[in-house]
């Protein structure tokens, strides 16, 4: 449900200041994901905390030199960078940086 308010027009200003979609593909599958996160952003950087994260696989996915996603920001589609930093044990927090706003 926080998903599809995200993506419409007008529902998106309730929450987009807070929340956005973040999708993520798989290395093993392939599978594009998509996931309602909270985040913070400065300029082209996001952080992205991840809420008990030995519970979530997602963000396994961004370990290492990371990977590209797409995250939807205020109604806007960016192509970004992903790298997921911590441990589960830790705590996990994903850091985005923004390369180019998409036109879909």
């Amino acid at each position: 449900m926080v998903a599809a308010m995200l993506r419409t027009p007008i529902l998106h200003r309730l929450a987009s200041h807070r929340l956005a979609l973040i999708s993520v593909t798989g290395r093993r599958t392939g599978l594009e994901n998509t996931f309602p996160i909270a985040y913070r952003r400065r300029g082209s950087d996001v952080k992205i905390g991840v809420e008990r994260p030995g519970r979530k696989l997602w963000w396994r996915n961004l370990r290492g030199d990371g990977a590209p996603i797409l995250i939807r920001l205020q109604s806007q589609l960016w192509d970004a960078h992903a790298k997921a930093v911590g441990t589960p044990d830790s705590g996990v927090q994903v850091e985005v940086t923004l390369i180019g706003r998409l036109r879909r």
